[in-house]
């Protein structure tokens, strides 16, 4: 079916095409191309259903190219997908001032990893892709599909559920958000952090605030750390784990681009560093863990990321610095934990050497207070050892 692309508006590409009175509809010739707007000043309609262009009459009237004689321009543009259906081409090669683009140089950068958008970008990607094929066929790309791989993003819908309506009056604006004093950092964050990005999902007020709480929490840790003494470095090996595990999750996260996912992998991350911070802070090893901290909160939350890197002692942004690496080797416990029950009930946990003997780890449990309170003086009559699960006492 025929596709109608001419639009009365003054901002679209010309439509390279002369009418004669004799030869009808002429192709402007390949040497005066590109036809160029001309510089107008008054855009308004004429109510006359002409182009603002058909009032440049200087322009509009010129010459047929096959027989010289007086013609005229087409004064219709081309619609908006003619100019957007191939600028993602044009970026790669943004300053070419022969042609729109070098073919070797976008065939070097193109297709596109990814085109991220929603219900517009469907119907958008359609065009996308035709006109990607025709360049194709031109000689103009070595690809026929621009896009690797589209992204899917759902909507934002209001508290009540229903999608924002300015007519319904539930739209949140969010610079009232930021306004309230939540910030754009903790915006960014809740936003990627309110479900898988391909679903919709309703607005919560009441789940912005804990946004707002994990990032202040973030900034206290950091702000107890540069004030203590640093000298505690009995919890180093503890935290050097924790900090290679949540690079390793985070940054799978992000490659499945499971944005929900990584923020719930720096909340865990946030609160175990407060539980081992309660024994106190080493320099080293906790500068590092929190400089790291900072750079995987930088996508979500740039502001607070660069203030405390500064605050931190980096001379560098985070946004210059790579993207932190995991050593596999630093994330493997090299400890277990052993529930010890007695009589069926649970009554201590153990930390023990993941090599640790059987014979050793039950006298560890028998030698535990709370599990000798129980057993007393009597003796046991089974101590039974699932290994690196439990030790289980009956009395």
């Amino acid at each position: 079916r025929d596709w109608l692309i001419s639009r009365q508006r003054y901002w679209g590409a010309p439509i390279p095409i002369i009418h004669c009175d004799e030869h009808g509809a002429v192709a402007v010739p390949e040497d005066q191309l590109p036809v160029v707007l001309p510089v107008i000043e008054d855009y308004a309609p004429k109510g006359d259903g002409l182009s603002a262009l058909a009032s440049a009459t200087e322009w509009v009237n010129t010459t047929c190219p096959t027989c010289g004689k007086p013609a005229k321009r087409e004064t219709d543009t081309l619609d908006g997908y003619a100019c957007s259906s191939w600028y993602l081409l044009r970026y790669g090669d943004p300053k070419n001032a022969e042609r729109a683009w070098d073919p070797e140089t976008i065939n070097y950068w193109n297709p596109v990893d990814y085109y991220v958008g929603g219900d517009h970008a469907v119907a958008h990607l359609l065009y996308v892709r035709f006109w990607t094929h025709v360049f194709n066929e031109m000689g103009l790309t070595d690809f026929k599909e621009p896009v690797k791989k589209l992204i899917y993003h759902g909507y934002i819908n209001a508290e009540d559920g229903r999608k924002m309506s300015k007519s319904l009056g539930n739209v949140i604006d969010p610079l009232d958000i930021i306004d309230q004093g939540y910030g754009a950092d903790s915006l960014r964050t809740y936003v990627l952090f309110m479900g898988p990005i391909e679903l919709d999902a309703a607005w919560s007020s009441k789940s912005i605030a804990g946004v707002y709480r994990f990032l202040n929490r973030v900034w206290v840790l950091a702000q107890e750390y540069i004030e203590s003494d640093k000298s505690f470095v009995g919890n180093d090996a503890a935290v050097t784990r924790a900090q290679h595990k949540t690079i390793r999750r985070v940054t799978e996260d992000f490659n499945r681009l499971s944005f929900n996912t990584a923020i719930s992998a720096l909340m865990e991350y946030t609160n175990e560093l407060y539980k081992l911070k309660v024994d106190g802070f080493s320099n080293e090893v906790w500068g590092e863990a929190l400089r790291v901290l900072t750079q995987l909160i930088a996508p979500f939350a740039p502001h607070l990321s660069e203030e405390l890197n500064q605050e931190l002692g980096s001379e560098i942004l985070v946004q210059n610095t790579p993207w932190p690496l995991w050593d596999d080797s630093l994330i493997i416990n090299k400890t277990i934990t052993i529930i010890v029950q007695v009589n069926g009930k649970l009554r201590a946990k153990l930390d023990v050497a993941k090599d640790a003997s059987e014979d050793d780890i039950k006298t560890l449990a028998l030698a535990e207070e709370n599990v000798q309170a129980f057993v007393g003086n009597k003796k046991p009559t089974k101590v039974i050892y699932v290994p690196g699960r439990l030790v289980s006492v009956v009395v």
